[in-house]
């Protein structure tokens, strides 16, 4: 009886340390649990705004119903995930029933070629958007599984609205800058054209189509640049025998 009295405090003692040992050790589980889903909603937030963002810059690109079906699904599995993980984020369920009303309205595709691109601002902006949509097809990581095959699909769809993007663009640059009288711009713009064609645009009738275009663009160019060289060398000859300078 004296040797438990005597082992009671210490024991007690013992007993408090382990316990707050083990609600330590349950705080930190916890802890690092949160910490993964803050990071998990902070990457599926990232992934619904660029897509979203994108399909919004991307509105005067002809994309297949089936592409922005299939990227509109992503975003409302994405939201509804962060749903899941985390039930007091700020107007989810709003940002659900958002989702859910884009992805019901989309219709057939309306155009079906890409609109004039004004400004370089325009053009990086659409870009970029069509670049975040290749990377999110390509991926492999979306919520919404898609196939391999489908995923090429895609890929090359907006590959080939990229390379159009592209030409519209820079052809329409060269065209001014040349009437300008900027005929060395406008050259540069033609060249970095059919290198962006070269190097970023998918293995296609529809792409090499358009190389064709700028080729001929640069061609033109330069017939056009020989001709008014040899119309001023000309004229200099003109000008001298009338003065009487050429025997």
């Amino acid at each position: 009886m004296v040797q438990l009295e005597q082992w009671g405090m210490p024991l007690a003692v013992v007993g408090m340390l382990l316990l707050m040992l083990f609600m330590a050790s349950a705080l930190n589980r916890y802890q690092a649990h949160q910490t993964r889903v803050q990071a998990a909603v902070r990457r599926l937030e990232a992934g619904v705004n660029a897509v979203t963002g994108a399909l919004s810059a991307l509105r005067s690109v002809p994309l297949s119903r089936e592409i922005r079906v299939t990227l509109r699904s992503e975003v409302l599995a994405r939201c509804q995930k962060i749903r899941r993980l985390y039930r007091r984020y700020p107007s989810i369920a709003e940002k659900i029933r958002s989702a859910e009303t884009a992805l019901n309205a989309e219709g057939a595709q309306v155009t079906k070629s890409v609109g004039p691109i004004e400004n370089d601002v325009a053009f990086r902006a659409t870009v970029g958007a069509l670049d975040t949509l290749i990377e999110t097809v390509s991926s492999g990581y979306t919520l919404q599984p898609i196939p391999r095959d489908v995923r090429a699909i895609f890929g090359r769809e907006l590959g080939e609205r990229r390379a159009e993007v592209a030409t519209r663009f820079h052809l329409v640059q060269a065209r001014r800058l040349e009437e300008a009288g900027s005929v060395g711009k406008a050259r540069a713009h033609l060249t970095t054209l059919m290198q962006i064609l070269h190097q970023r645009g998918p293995s296609t009738d529809f792409v090499r189509e358009l190389y064709s275009e700028a080729e001929a663009a640069l061609a033109a160019l330069t017939d056009r640049q020989i001709g008014a060289l040899s119309d001023a060398t000309d004229a200099g000859g003109g000008n001298r025998e009338a003065r009487g300078d050429v025997a």
